[in-house]
């Protein structure tokens, strides 16, 4: 009788169900439902609801800023975010001296010794040594890369050595095992930084002319693409991800106005071929009232992300956020001191924890950027949240009515 009467009052609801109510939950809703049961970390932390929430949050791109300070010894996100203009701002306390790579929402940070590499969404942070042996020379002489394998979505360290001794490896989050590279076609100085774009990893180098060097992440092989004229290309000429193209953005001054033009690779063909074609996406006058630097002053900008509406923000090399608003023209000057990272995107995807691995806990910074506590800010949030429960709860109890069983 005790049997029947459990049996009577469980509810069961269908796996399909409970995603889609997760899909459209809250960050922080996630992280906490992951501990309520077997089945719902299960769904949480499948590779088909982490895929599908990562292509729905690629609507609501943030930008990832570098935020210093003495308060924390180990990379740490801020639980809150604050605006720029219209733009979100997510910042990450770290040594923004330090070299960093992005791909999808995820952040890799070398430091003496170690790469850190770290998922702001979920709060974890693994940290692994920067070779399988002993690591000899200077860490500045490194070319280094991190993206992502399309074909079996593993995450990948890229570390290529051309001083003091040539050693080339790649190392895979999942396993934590570094494995061997092939000698690159073109010997790259140190100092080209990367860009991860649909699969693979890109290095420019500007000398007499210029060279990208492209390295496919799943075959673990260089190959070779069309190039611009080399008399269109500057020292200040960058390299970026935009969109999931690969763009190069090229700065003149003519007169009292800085031009800044931006070229995207179109992919013709699908699969692995790569045959490309460049064309033009943007041509962006900065008149000198916008954009003030004195005449021995280099001055590049990189661009970060564009909207459905072709409004583009970018940033420079002296912390100044800029974004271009097609529609009117116009160019405006978000911040005038941040050290942008790159776009951000919110990533569930779960960092493996192996024998291999060394692990170190992710820390919330507790520094004074933002409110505290007992502010205004903070109860609003507080409020949102209960909300939320409150709209996750009334969805539970609907499926009841509707007769889930």
């Amino acid at each position: 009788m005790e049997e029947e009467r459990k049996n009577t009052n469980s509810i069961y609801i269908f796996p399909e169900l409970l995603e889609e109510i997760f899909l459209g939950l809250p960050l922080k809703s996630i992280l906490k439902f992951k501990t309520v049961s077997n089945q719902w970390r299960s769904i949480l932390e499948s590779k088909l609801f982490v895929e599908r929430r990562r292509t729905l949050q690629k609507n609501r791109r943030k930008i990832l800023a570098a935020y210093n300070c003495n308060y924390c010894r180990r990379p740490s996100i801020h639980p809150e975010s604050r605006f720029e203009g219209d733009e979100e701002i997510v910042y990450l306390h770290c040594d923004a001296a330090q070299p960093s790579m992005t791909c999808d929402g995820l952040v890799c940070i070398t430091e003496p010794g170690w790469f850190n590499v770290l998922n702001p969404s979920t709060g974890q942070l693994r940290r692994f040594p920067p070779g399988p042996d002993p690591v000899k020379g200077t860490q500045g002489n490194w070319l280094l890369g991190f993206g992502r394998d399309k074909v079996t979505g593993r995450y990948k360290i890229v570390r290529l050595c051309f001083r003091d001794f040539y050693e080339f490896g790649i190392l895979d989050i999942e396993t934590g095992e570094w494995s061997k590279l092939r000698t690159p076609p073109h010997i790259m100085l140190p100092g080209s930084k990367s860009v991860y774009v649909n699969g693979s990893i890109y290095w420019l180098q500007i000398s007499a002319s210029y060279i990208i060097l492209a390295l496919d992440l799943h075959k673990e092989s260089y190959y070779g693409i069309h190039h611009l004229p080399a008399t269109w290309v500057t020292q200040e000429t960058q390299l970026a991800n935009l969109e999931d193209r690969l763009a190069m953005a090229m700065t003149t001054k003519v007169g009292p106005e800085w031009i800044l033009e931006i070229w995207s690779m179109d992919i013709e063909e699908k699969g692995w071929s790569k045959n490309y074609s460049w064309s033009k996406t943007y041509s962006i006058s900065l008149a000198h009232r916008v954009v003030v630097s004195w005449p021995w002053q280099k001055r590049w900008f990189t661009p970060v992300s564009v909207s459905k509406q072709g409004n583009l923000v970018f940033y420079d090399n002296h912390k100044r956020l800029f974004k271009y608003y097609s529609g009117t023209d116009e160019t405006r000057c978000l911040s005038s001191n941040i050290c942008v990272i790159s776009s951000y995107v919110e990533n569930l995807v779960p960092l493996p924890l192996k024998p291999s691995h060394t692990d170190s806990k992710f820390s919330t910074s507790s520094c004074r950027l933002f409110p505290t506590r007992g502010s205004w800010k903070f109860k609003i949030l507080r409020r949102n949240v209960s909300i939320l429960n409150v709209l996750f709860t009334s969805a539970y109890y609907l499926s009841r009515r509707l007769g889930v069983t």
